[in-house]
């Protein structure tokens, strides 16, 4: 049986990976729901990928998923929330209200949007949604208080989806810590626990994304 599935931040990093993993399975469709690209994912044929180009950041997540009506039928689906952003990494008093507005928009706005519209337009298929939780959504890290408070917000959005709608599945999975740009980026900024990130790194123990990735896919009984 045919399975689509909608993933955001598609592009690199987690996002890529599901769809490096999913693309060798014959009964899956993928839809990237992305501001860009791969190269190889130009590469994908038409009936197993399509490519949603929308910048999360922006006010119009509502009217361009619309078009998903026109690509999705009754199969079943699953909505994989991989997209957040961490920056700005910061004290609080220095945040600016533009950088809050796009954290919200991007970790927080986007998926309340895109789950309402599956429940709404897709009800009677059969849903699963996966959201890509973090440690930081349990763990007060500080100058990460607009990452925290948005994958704390996001789990708990989740949890509250799965009491009103018992006949669809609703993951928060926490990925642990992986090899991604992300990291990259947590690791050249300045903060207090800056170092514990280094020395993740320097010891190897930073989780390749395509294993992650299969790992989820195990999880929720995609692949075996």
């Amino acid at each position: 049986m045919k399975k689509t599935f909608v993933i955001t931040g598609a592009n690199r990093g987690l996002g890529k990976s599901f769809v490096d993993a999913l693309m060798k399975e014959e009964d899956c469709f993928v839809i990237s729901i992305s501001r860009s690209i791969s190269d190889e994912q130009k590469e994908y044929p038409s009936e197993r990928f399509f490519f949603l180009q929308i910048d999360l950041s922006a006010d119009v997540v509502g009217e361009k998923i619309k078009v998903l009506k026109d690509v999705i039928g009754n199969e079943a689906i699953y909505f994989i929330n991989n997209a957040s952003i961490i920056e700005p990494i910061a004290k609080i008093s220095e945040l600016q209200e533009a950088a809050i507005d796009k954290t919200i928009s991007v970790n927080i706005k986007s998926t309340i949007m895109l789950t309402q519209y599956f429940l709404k337009n897709f009800n009677t298929n059969t849903l699963t949604f996966v959201n890509i939780s973090s440690g930081a959504a349990n763990s007060a890290i500080p100058n990460w208080s607009l990452y925290c408070l948005s994958k704390a917000s996001i789990q708990m959005f989740f949890k509250v989806a799965e009491t009103e709608y018992k006949q669809h599945r609703f993951f928060n999975i926490d990925p642990g810590v992986m090899d991604t740009g992300m990291q990259k980026s947590i690791r050249e900024s300045d903060f207090p626990d800056v170092e514990n990130f280094k020395e993740l790194e320097k010891e190897g123990q930073l989780k390749a994304p395509i294993m992650v990735a299969k790992d989820i896919l195990k999880t929720i009984g995609v692949i075996e």
